[in-house]
């Protein structure tokens, strides 16, 4: 199981999304081959889910589709390399969670298929 628990997506000063832990992503995006990533973008309220998944995409340097265009958010989940989860609000994220029926695919996804989570 391959889990980064990220506190915020910017340091103070830095421009760069998630900048402060890029070589530590970048290296098991390298070492698992990763392609694209489902980012999940729920706790968000004041940014636009598309234009962050592109800020991850460039940062990253890999595929990021945010879930909420996904026909079917679980087999989106079903399907990801690597889970990539906003920071913002825990109770909206909880909320759609579990309003989606996300829970157990994302727990199935890491759990069974070790597929990376960052969040």
């Amino acid at each position: 199981m391959e889990l980064f628990l990220l506190s915020n997506g910017k340091l103070s000063g830095e421009a760069e999304l998630l900048g402060y832990a890029k070589s530590q992503l970048l290296a098991m995006i390298a070492r698992r081959g990763i392609k694209s990533a489902v980012f999940i973008p729920y706790a968000l309220i004041r940014y636009d889910y598309d234009q962050r998944a592109q800020e991850l995409a460039q940062t990253l340097g890999i595929g990021v589709t945010s879930i909420h265009h996904a026909a079917s958010p679980a087999a989106a989940i079903a399907q990801a390399e690597c889970i990539l989860v906003s920071g913002g609000n825990t109770w909206l994220l909880n909320q759609m969670l579990h309003e989606q029926g996300l829970i157990v695919p994302i727990q199935r996804a890491v759990r069974e298929r070790e597929v990376p989570y960052v969040g």
